[in-house]
Parts: structure tokens; sequence; C-alpha cells
């Protein structure tokens, strides 16, 4: 699961980058990812936060300085961010193979193209869930997402 996961991800903390870059005019940041660690009862606790935080970064006496907006966009007037990917799919787990899990989404228009296309990938190679590995996953979900970029 990590490694579909983690894909997705990092294709969703590029497109921050660059949406980041497009609304530098603005003086705002939206923080591709922001790391908490907690500690319980039970042990630490790491939480993942992407693109949730909005901040403007000021710099003085040539230090850089963040200064937190919130969690909602600080102006109206700024392009909308990325969608997380991870919002809009469901992660669902094989019962003959716990380490087989496979990730689905039901509105590929809210994905943006390149996401849509890898979540599509693994739809379609996940049918068969409970009798694939997840090497035999990922080696479907790579042809796959070739042939999508050879059709585009």
């Amino acid at each position: 699961m990590s490694l579909m996961v983690n894909y997705l991800l990092d294709l969703y903390r590029i497109q921050l980058y660059e949406y980041n870059r497009m609304i530098k005019s603005y003086g705002v940041y939206l923080k591709p990812m922001h790391i908490v660690v907690k500690k319980s009862a039970t042990g630490l606790k790491t939480y993942y936060y992407f693109g949730r935080y909005w901040y403007r970064i000021e710099t003085v006496n040539s230090r850089v300085k963040w200064i937190y907006l919130g969690s909602r966009k600080p102006f109206e007037n700024i392009p909308d961010p990325p969608i997380n990917p991870i919002l809009l799919i469901s992660i669902e787990k094989s019962d003959a193979n716990s380490k087989t899990v496979c990730i689905h989404n039901e509105s590929f228009a809210e994905l943006s193209e390149q996401i849509s296309r890898i979540v599509r990938a693994f739809s379609v190679c996940c049918k068969n869930l409970d009798r694939a590995s997840e090497e035999e996953i990922i080696a479907c979900v790579s042809k796959r997402f070739e042939e999508y970029n050879e059709h585009s």
C-alpha cells in the first residue's frame, strides 16, 4: 500500500510546488507537507498533512520567518490549489492477502490528469484483488500507465 500511496503523494507534492511558483506574486505559500510528532502513552505518533496550511514568508535580517495564516485560502482571488488525491480515493485491502492493497476512485474528473491516469490504472488492475499479489498489481499498473501515456 505504501508504494501506491507514496507515489500519489509524490505527484501531489510536485503539483503543490508548481502551484506555489504560480502564486508567488500573492506573497503567500501553501506548505506542501507538514509533519507533527505527538507523544502518547503508547509511543510516538506521526501525522502527515499535505497542502493544508498557508503561510506568508518574510525575510528579516537575512533570516526567513514563516507567518502562519491558517488552513483556509487567505485571499479569494488566489487560484484554487490542486486537490489532494488521498481525499478522493478509497483504499481496499485484499481479504486473501493482507499485503495486497488497491486504490479506487469514482470521480476521475476531479483529479489532475496525471494522478487520474495512475488511479485509473490501479482501478483496472485491482478487479481481481484477492487473486493478485502486490507485485502483479504494480506490474499491471506500470503497463497500463504507459498505455495511457501513449494514447494521450
